[in-house]
């Protein structure tokens, strides 16, 4: 996606609408306006506007969510209870956590928890990411031998055999792990540090998605099982665990980043154990 529209007002109104169909519960104005980064006056008038026209609709407690109009197009709605199981995981952490739809050309956001240590913003809620390696990664065991091969191709030539690693060792271990690509691991908890020190109102939104994009490559490099099973202090940008819905299909996934330059094992043992853990929970609402 382009750093600038061609059509602003056209962008917020498609961004709205997809904050709520990715959303699993109503939002409020206020909630609307700070994720999306826009004035909340702008925010009430397209609601207004979306509302009229049976695009959205607003509940009891003033939240938004999808109206009859759209709500067809729309896959089964998310139990409430992912939204409290996600933010467990934030408090259990310290760090930020997102859960994601999985598809087989890109995942969708459908929910971010800031954590108290570290709030990193321009994620929303309903952003579309390609499914490229390595995203996805912690479903791909999971998914048919067309989509793992289809992702593989993906990867740069330099990633093809960490890439086909990383697989077989998430189907071992439950979970893939990241760190930077780089040696210099200070330059990625700087940046995000940077990010969560100015916040959304004091970055224009195209220089927040070139940092996050620029981020996102820093930190992408997997974990080998020679460093996770090392017992030396490595740097661990984030973490991600399938979450299986009542089909038993891969179809999400949980991460959490902690975006730290150095960890012990016991301290990545334990960011491992609450992921797998909160995913497991994840999916066990899913099938209830």
């Amino acid at each position: 996606m382009s750093d600038r529209s061609p059509s602003p007002p056209t962008r917020r109104v498609i961004d709205i609408v997809s904050l709520l169909a990715a959303a699993p519960e109503p939002i409020s104005v206020a909630g609307i306006a700070n994720r999306l980064d826009i004035a909340r006056a702008t925010a009430t008038a397209i609601l207004a506007e979306l509302d009229s026209a049976g695009w959205v609709r607003r509940d009891a407690n003033r939240g938004y969510g999808l109206g009859p109009t759209l709500a067809n197009l729309q896959g089964p709605a998310l139990p409430h209870t992912l939204g409290e199981i996600l933010t467990e995981l934030t408090a259990r952490t310290g760090y930020g956590a997102t859960l994601s739809r999985i598809e087989p050309d890109h995942l969708t956001v459908l929910d971010v928890r800031h954590g108290p240590e570290r709030v990193v913003p321009g994620i929303p809620v309903g952003h579309r990411i390609p499914l490229q390696f390595p995203a996805g990664a912690s479903v791909m065991p999971w998914r048919s031998a067309a989509e793992q091969n289809t992702w593989l191709a993906t990867a740069p030539d330099s990633d093809r055999r960490i890439a086909s690693g990383l697989l077989m060792l998430v189907r071992d271990r439950g979970v893939a792990l990241f760190r930077p690509r780089t040696d210099d691991a200070g330059t990625v908890e700087l940046l995000a540090d940077l990010l969560g020190a100015m916040g959304t109102d004091l970055m224009q939104p195209h220089l927040r998605a070139r940092a996050l994009r620029r981020l996102a490559f820093l930190t992408s490099r997997p974990f080998t099982k020679t460093e996770l099973d090392s017992d030396a202090e490595l740097p661990l940008s984030y973490l991600a665990a399938p979450v299986f819905d009542a089909t038993g299909t891969a179809a999400y996934e949980v991460q959490s980043g902690p975006l730290l330059a150095s960890t012990t094992k016991s301290e990545r043992d334990e960011f491992i154990a609450t992921t797998v853990d909160i995913a497991r929970a994840l999916t066990a609402a899913l099938a209830s």
